[in-house]
């Protein structure tokens, strides 16, 4: 699937959190966590390793002329409870 971002975004995270949106590309083909945003029923979290660090996040399924696409609303490094659910499901 194609995974599609704001460039401005990306640089922001990627300089302030040191996490590359393009990396998720590479986390989806390890093992993964993905729950719905109790806040944001349009987003998703997803929780797996990105470059050997345990990295979240944030992504909405979307549609264009070309088809479906992940779009990357931000990113971080998991938090120990974000940690703590990928351990219990990935086990």
């Amino acid at each position: 699937m194609r995974i599609q971002w704001n460039e401005d975004k990306r640089q922001k995270v990627l300089t302030e959190r040191s996490l590359d949106f393009a990396d998720l590309e590479d986390l989806l083909y390890q093992p993964y966590i993905e729950d719905q945003s109790l806040s944001y029923s349009e987003q998703y979290r997803i929780i797996g390793f990105a470059r050997g660090r345990l990295a979240t996040f944030i992504v909405e399924y979307r549609q264009d002329a070309l088809g479906d696409f992940i779009w990357v609303v931000t990113a971080w490094r998991s938090t120990l409870q974000e940690q703590k659910s990928y351990e219990q499901e990935t086990q």
